[in-house]
């Protein structure tokens, strides 16, 4: 094979295995109908904007980055998007606590996003409650989701879904959910993947190594399920998506479980 028949080659090798790394959640499949009563669609007055999760007929957890368009509908109990069953719920945000060393820092009224105040200067403590209007029914479709009784090792396989892009760079939004399995990897990893950005710990990093597999845009505040727990929450990561070398951040939430216990049981519960 001459020089330049090689080069021509590889080049094309190289571009086979980048494109295949852009089709996913990224890489994932269609999420089984019943699979998932616990994720909740938020919509802001953009449209949809993010992911949650149910902690109980009045909480939802998501990240706090989520939903910058103004007050939060929930929808409980949602798979298509576009062709409801019918036996969805609704409801709408009256609380939003996005601070977790100062409960006090809310915005009810929710203007803009969760305000970044010289009592919360940063976004590092991505993860952020939603107390709603009135409380939810249980059914098949619409059930609390389990919180973890310890961490989430590294090398462990846990699932992440959502309605964000299924391509990238180009974005396509499913209608249904996607799933997708990943790996819970080592803080430094994500570290050597963005340099302007120092781990800390309350955060999980996960992805796989080789590309093709990864939350996307539009996912965001979704969840990261280890062993039926729920470890993380969808925060950030690389652009286009699910590159190699570039895994995705989670909220770590077996650090926050003091904190959601004592919002959720300090504030009352929406009205039956």
């Amino acid at each position: 094979m001459g020089l330049t028949r090689l080069w021509t080659f590889l080049l094309l090798l190289t571009l086979s295995f980048v494109s295949a790394g852009r089709n996913r959640i990224i890489g994932g499949d269609v999420c089984e109908e019943d699979a998932h009563p616990w994720l909740v669609l938020l919509y802001d007055n953009q449209g949809p904007c993010c992911s949650g999760m149910l902690l109980n007929n009045n909480w939802v957890i998501t990240a706090a980055h989520c939903c910058v368009g103004g007050g939060i509908q929930l929808r409980f109990g949602v798979h298509n998007k576009e062709n409801p069953r019918g036996d969805e719920q609704i409801r709408v945000s009256t609380d939003i606590v996005c601070c977790p060393d100062k409960p006090s820092c809310s915005n009810p009224s929710y203007d803009a996003k969760c305000p970044r105040t010289p009592e919360c200067p940063t976004a590092d403590d991505d993860i952020m409650l939603i107390r709603l209007n009135s409380s939810v029914v249980y059914n098949g479709f619409v059930q609390p989701i389990s919180l973890p009784t310890k961490p989430a090792s590294v090398g462990a396989t846990c699932g992440v879904m959502g309605w964000g892009s299924i391509t990238t760079p180009e974005e396509t939004y499913p209608h249904v959910p996607y799933c997708v399995d990943i790996e819970i990897l080592s803080n430094p990893v994500c570290e050597a993947a963005y340099p302007w950005w120092t781990a800390h710990c309350n955060v999980l990093c996960a992805g796989v190594l080789e590309g093709g597999k990864d939350s996307c845009r539009g996912d965001s505040g979704g969840p990261l399920i280890c062993d039926g727990k729920l470890q993380g929450i969808v925060s950030f990561g690389g652009f286009p998506c699910a590159e190699p070398l570039e895994p995705g951040i989670y909220t770590k939430v077996y650090n926050y479980l003091d904190w959601i216990k004592n919002v959720t049981a300090d504030r009352t519960g929406g009205s039956s």
